[in-house]
């Protein structure tokens, strides 16, 4: 065989390098084609517009709907387990997952304050979905159809089980506001394979390296350590992009079982329940720690290849900034199969930390043709409850504000004639929406009135 000529070496060359880039395209739509069907299955869950594991044409569209669950309402046989009334929540157990369950969240919001009094709202959150079309693949099946008729075991090839073919994925968001700044993050994993979970024995919550850690099979007492990125400021101060967290975390009072001894009715026709208590008496300290990652990165390459020195350190500790805060916090864990439905539009919920010690749980839910349902839980400082039922409290919108194109609910009036209890719950900041890919309001809030205090507001489906 005679020498190629130059033309068929530069010709073989771009052969090999179309080749090259096929091959990555190949492996980076693989990739993506999984995150997608996470994704989507996620918009099913919680908004009304059912599953399809297909490739679409736009994978980012995302419009804001009523909250729902299309793909189980037409599947009802693929629900999860139901909420039992006669069920008995015990401790360390509980806190762990419920697998069994469609959804489950793990969930804490701070009031925290630092040193020269300024404010922080922080919130943490990890989410649990189960997938119950994802059972035939978790059984070692895979349907080879290419049809849409039901699933029939004769299109079925064997294929070997893997951990990664489970039902269950994770979901966690992660935002704190000062009065100028946002910082949000967002995180998905596949349940199951060691990168998100809940474990006991010592109990740990976690989505890759944010991380709820206690030293006992208990909730608490813990430390959490997270991080997020600076997504909004309205001061323009250059320099600050990344936040990293970094608390410790106190139980100084009992869990409070929400509902009917954590049996939480939902709706008047008690179609909507859940599993429910909380951790309302948490105290926090700890430590903020603002940086600009960029020019992190920029010192670490700088000094990688040499021993650092102290003033190596001290150039790079310039480029943080520390921040100790302390404060209360309010921890919830809920586990249901029964409500996010065609009918579920959405609801809004409060935790308020009052200054004479006592704590309020009071909860709006949005149901399509039916009233809203209003419930509640007043905890005295001692930690005695008193559930409060629809007839016990009035929880009435004051004002709405236009928000990112909505209108939104921001300030409230809540009253509990039996506590002698009137006030005036506002944000204290209006813009504390979290941008994640099941977009919701998150939000610091003050007190007045005939009590005062500071809590959190949560309103979905708007």
């Amino acid at each position: 065989m005679g020498k190629l000529s130059k033309l068929s070496r530069l010709l073989i060359a771009v052969l090999f390098i179309l080749l090259a880039v096929a091959l990555v395209a190949s492996i980076s739509n693989s990739q993506n084609n999984n995150l997608g069907s996470t994704v989507r299955y996620i918009e099913a869950l919680v908004f009304d517009n059912g599953y399809n594991d297909a490739t679409t044409a736009d994978e980012g569209a995302m419009s804001q709907q009523p909250f729902g669950r299309g793909f189980s309402a037409s599947n009802p046989q693929n629900l999860g387990n139901t909420s039992d009334p006669n069920y008995v929540i015990s401790f360390p157990e509980d806190h762990g997952a419920h697998e069994s369950f469609d959804i489950e969240w793990w969930y804490l919001t701070a009031n925290l304050q630092d040193e020269v009094g300024n404010i922080y709202g922080l919130q943490w959150t990890l989410f649990r979905f189960r997938n119950p079309n994802n059972e035939a693949r978790e059984q070692g099946q895979t349907n080879v159809s290419t049809g849409s008729e039901p699933f029939n075991s004769d299109d079925t090839i064997k294929t070997p089980s893997s951990d990664w073919n489970n039902q269950h994925i994770y979901m966690a968001h992660a935002s704190v506001h000062s009065a100028s700044q946002h910082w949000f993050s967002e995180k998905f994993a596949r349940g199951n394979v060691g990168n998100a979970g809940a474990e006991t024995t010592p109990f740990k919550l976690f989505i890759d390296d944010w991380q709820w850690q206690s030293p006992t099979p208990g909730l608490l007492p813990a430390t959490l350590a997270f991080n997020a990125r600076l997504i909004s400021d309205s001061t323009n101060i250059s320099g600050i992009s990344y936040l990293d967290v970094q608390l410790n975390l106190s139980n100084t009072g009992p869990y409070i079982l929400q509902g009917q001894n954590g049996y939480s009715i939902k709706s008047a026709n008690g179609k909507h329940a859940s599993h429910y208590y909380s951790a309302p008496f948490i105290q926090v300290d700890g430590k903020f720690t603002m940086s600009d990652e960029l020019l992190l990165s920029r010192v670490s390459e700088q000094y990688a290849p040499m021993k650092k020195s102290t003033e190596d350190e001290t150039k790079t500790d310039d480029l943080l900034k520390h921040i100790a805060v302390k404060g209360n916090a309010w921890f919830d864990q809920e586990w249901t199969s029964q409500l996010f439905d065609q009918a579920t539009l959405g609801w809004d919920w409060l935790s308020l930390h009052l200054d004479n010690g006592d704590k309020i749980m009071a909860f709006r839910m949005r149901l399509q043709d039916q009233p809203d349902y209003i419930t509640g839980t007043y905890i005295q400082a001692d930690g005695s409850t008193a559930t409060l039922m629809p007839s016990d409290l009035s929880m009435d919108i004051i004002e709405f504000t236009e928000l990112s194109n909505k209108k939104l609910p921001l300030q409230w009036a809540l009253s509990i004639a039996s506590k002698g209890l009137n006030i005036k719950i506002e944000t204290s900041k209006d813009d504390q929406w979290n941008p994640a890919l099941v977009a919701y309001y998150e939000g610091n809030v003050v007190v007045s009135g005939t009590h005062t205090g500071r809590g959190f507001l949560e309103l979905t489906g708007y």
